[in-house]
């Protein structure tokens, strides 16, 4: 495949980005959210379940550009993940339960699942 370095580039940003949100709300939620004056969260342990799986993920996206032929599998769930956050988020937004600020991360995994459903179909490497 004669470009797949800014794919491989793609996913491993995508990669770092995962860990560095991970780790920041991971450690840091409690003090977002008393900065932007919400309710701290009733179950902190899920979020801290989806932080640390947003971290796992990350790894993922890792191995995805270490070898980018042949991990698809990851590629697709990476997608059905992403688009997930976003919807979730949006609609969290929409009601006022969640501060907008927390819609930066799921703009970005949209951008992402947008930019490896295009992967996925460039080339035909999805087989129908």
């Amino acid at each position: 495949m004669n470009n797949s370095l800014p794919w491989k580039l793609i996913f491993q940003t995508k990669a770092v980005i995962n860990w560095v949100e991970g780790i920041l709300l991971l450690f840091c939620d409690r003090w977002i959210r008393d900065l932007l004056a919400t309710e701290p969260l009733a179950n902190p342990e899920y979020s801290q379940l989806f932080y640390g799986l947003v971290l796992i993920i990350g790894i993922g996206y890792w191995w995805v550009a270490e070898d980018i032929d042949h991990n698809y599998g990851i590629i697709k769930l990476g997608v059905l993940a992403q688009y997930s956050v976003f919807a979730v988020l949006a609609y969290h937004v929409l009601l006022g339960n969640l501060h907008p600020f927390f819609l930066i991360s799921g703009v970005l995994d949209l951008t992402f699942a947008i930019l490896f459903t295009l992967f996925l179909y460039s080339d035909n490497r999805v087989k129908t």
